[in-house]
């Protein structure tokens, strides 16, 4: 029988085929969310399905081309509420989509949800928003109860987790992507401050905030990164292209001819730091051994494993979080009825009714901004005064300095942002220092829903205790399944330097394989 060579040529219905397969894959999605959101509570908003089968605007197939996405409800889209998940919110309908968004569309993506949060990004657990706790789509062996998500982007965790959607963009000022994506078992990943451009990103945090990516695998978390990592010139905070080609530039001449890795151990050659100050007394056993058990893998790999020491890491959490409210307290000022957010329909006591208008600001506030949100305000509020900035703000800037130096000093790549000009090259072609550091994402696996209180409310707080140096510092880290206790997944946290982002997709990749 002869042989026939077939040769692959346009067809010119390829654009019709590419869209019935986008659809399909869509109608998967909201089957799959209209099947499973009532037990796990992690889509806010579905979108109309004709509307979320429609074709995107590039009108060749992209690298995304009928991947299904949800979307944090902090990330504007044009269609659905970008609520925050606030009563302040609740009807506010952006005018444009956030470029994040706009990029994934044109990369062929369909945005299908947008996802449960923690109001305004506040909190650890995804408890505190007007649509509810979302739920771990795991539980622990033996056990029915429900467990925490983590958040503030446990919807969108839970969404990619439960295979509501492939991939969910979430945002990570303290942690807010990496550790939902350790409870729930899935990846996610938190580039360098400025890679992803944060126009359309609602503000908690405007100096730490950062648009990240949660999904099944390292692969398509670095496949949604890489089509949103383009420059904005309408973000201010995005990198610009020649800050871009620099750190090209310093990642060349620092490791130069490692951009092929041998097969058998793929990642000779690097360096993984691991820090001696995440060693903590919270530490579980479990999350431990998984530690221990991700070095051995990255060792096996061909990495060389050193104890680094980052000494100022232990002031990070307390540092972390007198900026973050402070920024807090300025962003969600504009959420008063007048420029931004519903208006209290409450009327003040006649005496007061003619001249008092802060009474009203303090009603809408009041009625439209949760708890724990006003508990942040207030002590944001509080630590920019005169007496406690000078206490507690500006010591905290000093501290968020040397967190970075402590990162400059163990990177052997230079940071981008104030290297000097490059000194000349080792004779041996290393530099001193490390690749990228290995260390542990949350202290334990996810806790039981439906605890209160006052300790509680503490404890969520040092959740964030292995996950805000990152922010603080600007650095790229990412979040990889370690195995799993009781039926409860743990997860593995990986962190590089400034603007090393595809190094560190690239070892996490190996790391999660």
């Amino acid at each position: 029988m002869p042989r026939i060579l077939l040769r692959w040529a346009p067809c010119r219905h390829a654009a019709r085929c590419r869209g019935l397969a986008t659809a399909a894959a869509v109608e998967r999605s909201l089957d799959a969310i209209a099947r499973d959101n009532a037990r796990l509570n992690a889509v806010a908003s579905a979108r109309a399905r004709e509307d979320a089968s429609a074709p995107g605007p590039s009108g060749s197939a992209g690298p995304l081309e009928g991947w299904p996405v949800a979307v944090k409800a902090n990330i504007a889209t044009t269609w659905g509420a970008t609520s925050c998940a606030s009563r302040a919110l609740e009807d506010y309908r952006s005018p444009f989509a956030a470029t994040a968004v706009e990029a994934l569309e044109r990369a062929g993506a369909a945005v299908v949800a947008k996802t449960n949060m923690d109001e305004f990004g506040m909190g650890s657990k995804n408890t505190f928003g007007i649509y509810g706790p979302a739920h771990n789509p795991h539980r622990a062996a033996g056990g029915g109860d429900l467990h925490s998500p983590g958040g503030s982007s446990g919807g969108s965790a839970a969404a990619v987790a439960a295979g509501l959607c492939r991939a969910a963009l979430g945002s990570d000022t303290g942690g807010s992507v990496r550790l939902p994506a350790a409870w729930c078992g899935v990846v996610g990943f938190k580039p360098t401050y400025g890679r992803v451009s944060r126009r359309g990103l609602v503000a908690y945090g405007s100096s730490l905030d950062a648009v990240g990516v949660l999904a099944q695998t390292v692969d398509d978390a670095g496949a949604v990164y890489r089509a949103m990592a383009v420059p904005d010139p309408r973000d201010m905070t995005c990198m610009s292209p020649a800050l871009r080609r620099r750190i090209a530039a310093l990642v060349a001449d620092t490791r130069p001819g490692m951009e092929h890795l041998g097969a058998d151990r793929p990642l000779a050659g690097l360096r993984i730091g691991v820090p001696r100050e995440a060693w903590v007394d919270e530490l579980s056993a479990a999350a431990l051994d998984a530690w221990r058990a991700g070095a051995a893998r990255l060792a096996a790999l061909g990495c060389e494993v050193v104890a680094v020491s980052l000494p100022h890491t232990r002031h990070a959490l307390p540092a972390y979080y007198t900026l973050a409210l402070a920024e807090a307290s300025s962003n969600l000022a504009r959420y008063d009825g007048v420029r931004y957010g519903s208006r209290s329909a409450s009327r003040a006591p006649p005496p007061a009714r003619p001249a008092n208008a802060s009474l009203k600001y303090a009603a809408t506030r009041g009625e439209g901004l949760g708890a724990e949100v006003q508990r942040r305000i207030l002590l944001g509020t509080y630590v920019m005064s005169e007496a406690a900035c000078r206490h507690f703000y500006r010591p905290s800037q000093r501290i968020r300095r040397l967190v970075q130096q402590d990162f400059d000093a163990v990177f052997a790549l230079p940071n981008a942002l104030h290297a000097p000009d490059m000194a000349p090259q080792p004779s041996d072609g290393r530099r001193a220092g490390v690749d990228a550091i290995l260390l542990p994402t949350a202290t334990d696996t996810a806790p039981r829903q439906g605890r209160a209180g006052e300790e509680d409310l503490v404890a969520s707080y040092v959740n964030d205790v292995m996950t805000v140096s990152a922010n603080l510092a600007g650095i790229p880290a990412i979040a990889v399944p370690a195995g799993r206790t009781s039926g409860m997944p743990l997860g593995l946290q990986l962190a590089a330097q400034y603007g090393d982002d595809d190094l560190l997709l690239q070892i996490a990749r190996h790391l999660h394989q």
